[in-house]
Formats: structure tokens, C-alpha cells, sequence
């Protein structure tokens, strides 16, 4: 017997090509910056402005991987870090999300990382392991 499966996303916004400029370290949770908003999926995919805020963080299975310059394949040189070494390392940077999966208490953000410094931009995945909500703070 066969038994299809297709995953119908239910979240209703959007990350895909949008920045964040900055991560805040709160006591038990991450806050997300987007200076330009994110997209609503459930309304006719329009931008809107927003932070998110990650509730229930456990910043002992959370962490960044910086990876090869420009995402190119192959063998490349990377570093693992935690959040508060990469949000104290880091102070200014834009993290252009191309990616975000969501699972059992757990969230991945994948993309680019822009460094004022740097002229080419870093493969960057973010694994964040969390026991509670992922709150869209709108600013509307």
C-alpha cells in the first residue's frame, strides 16, 4: 500500500528574501530585526512590516554555521558558533534569508551573510531549538 504525503506549510509569513539586520539575546528567547517587514501568505502575499520573536530558546542546541563564500560547492573551510559569540562577533551584517524550515520545535534559517567589511557575501545557516512559539510581532 502507498500513502502520500505533501507538506502544506501553515505558516503565515514569509521570510524567503527578506533581511534581518539584527538578532537580541533576550533571557530565554531571540528576536529577529527585518527593517523591510516579511510576507504574508494569506494575503495576497503582501509585504508588511514585523520582527519575530523565537519563545523557549535553548541556546545549548542552538547555533550558526558559517560556511563558504558565495555558497560555492565543494571542499570549503566553515565555523560553528553560537549565537552569542556570532551576535557579540558581528554587530553590523545583513543575513538575507533564501531558506526557512520549520519542524518539531525546531527552526532553520538559510541564506547569505553581508559584513561591511567583506566583499563577498558567506553561506550562513541558523539552527534554533526552541520549546515555544514563534511570535510575528506586526507593527501594525
Amino acid at each position: 500500500m502507498d500513502v502520500a504525503y505533501q507538506y502544506k506549510p501553515t505558516v503565515p509569513y514569509s521570510l524567503h528574501d527578506m533581511r534581518t539586520e539584527k538578532i537580541e539575546l533576550l533571557e530565554s528567547s531571540l528576536r529577529f530585526y527585518f527593517p523591510q517587514g516579511y510576507i504574508d501568505m494569506k494575503d495576497s502575499c503582501k509585504q508588511v512590516p514585523g520582527n519575530i520573536r523565537i519563545e523557549g530558546v535553548d541556546f545549548d542546541f542552538s547555533y550558526i554555521h558559517l560556511l563558504s563564500e558565495s555558497g560555492q560547492n565543494g571542499t570549503f573551510t566553515g565555523k560553528k558558533m553560537e549565537i552569542s559569540e556570532f551576535v557579540n562577533t558581528y554587530p553590523h551584517y545583513s543575513f538575507e534569508i533564501i531558506d526557512e524550515l520549520y519542524g518539531y520545535n525546531a527552526v532553520t534559517y538559510s541564506g547569505f551573510l553581508s559584513l561591511p567589511d567583506l566583499d563577498s557575501l558567506l553561506e550562513m545557516n541558523i539552527f534554533i531549538y526552541h520549546a515555544g512559539s514563534i511570535v510575528f510581532e506586526l507593527a501594525e
